[in-house]
């Protein structure tokens, strides 16, 4: 899990010059990790206010989407999840239907 410190809201995003030499996949993945960390600077979400948490960005691809949490740094437990797990389930869930 890659918690990041919500105080400077920061998670861990490949450096440019490793992104450049990685797949097409990965530079894509990398750039909607970037985009998503800028979103959510934006939200200023009361959640991430509190000393304990933490910020994780990952890439799910298979629906290929970002999955945004905000995670309690003691326990690891995920407090808040965008898009919720049902909503991602339900993503896989269609896209293997689809056959994609």
């Amino acid at each position: 899990m890659n918690v990041g410190d919500v105080a400077g809201i920061s998670a861990q995003v490949p450096a440019a010059d490793t992104v450049a030499s990685a797949s097409p996949e990965a530079r894509l993945e990398a750039s909607d990790k970037r985009a998503v960390l800028a979103a959510v600077k934006e939200l200023d979400l009361p959640q991430l206010n509190l000393p304990n948490r933490g910020l994780n960005i990952s890439y799910d691809r298979e629906t290929r989407q970002s999955i945004v949490q905000i995670v309690d740094r003691d326990s690891g437990e995920v407090v808040q999840q965008f898009p919720g797990k049902d909503v991602v389930e339900r993503a896989r869930y269609y896209r293997e239907l689809s056959g994609l």
